[in-house]
């Protein structure tokens, strides 16, 4: 099914699990570091990545908001949390190899260690939700 900008948002607005935000200027929705977002004078409705970091959450690209048009609010959701995911696994492995290759720290590698498992197991729950869609 093909969904519309109009539709995801609905969705989000029914969605019991994601955050309820907004102010006088806009209603906004936000779940797995995925925010949604109208605008109430321009009736404008975006989505944003939150879980990337810096001062400003990034617009998503054409390839993520494919996976919204395709599966609607939370299939897109559980695939934006998969790509954070992942990128975030990259970063934890070098730091791992840069760890192992320079101070070899126990702790700090433990620690890295923890989160890549932290990291696998919230994947695998997103994936075994997406899965169940």
């Amino acid at each position: 099914m093909e969904y519309r900008m109009k539709d995801i948002f609905e969705q989000a607005m029914n969605d019991p699990y994601a955050v309820r935000l907004g102010g006088p200027e806009y209603e906004a929705r936000m779940v797995f570091g995925c925010k949604i977002l109208k605008d109430n004078n321009t009736g404008e409705t975006s989505i944003f990545n939150t879980a990337l970091g810096g001062h400003h959450y990034k617009k998503l690209s054409e390839k993520q908001l494919l996976a919204f048009f395709e599966g609607g609010w939370r299939h897109g959701c559980y695939h934006l949390a998969l790509d954070n995911y992942k990128i975030k696994l990259k970063r934890i492995e070098v730091s791992i190899k840069l760890e192992m290759n320079g101070k070899k720290n126990p702790k700090q590698i433990q620690s890295l260690k923890n989160s890549r498992e932290r990291l696998m197991n919230k994947y695998k729950l997103i994936t075994d939700k997406l899965l169940k869609l």
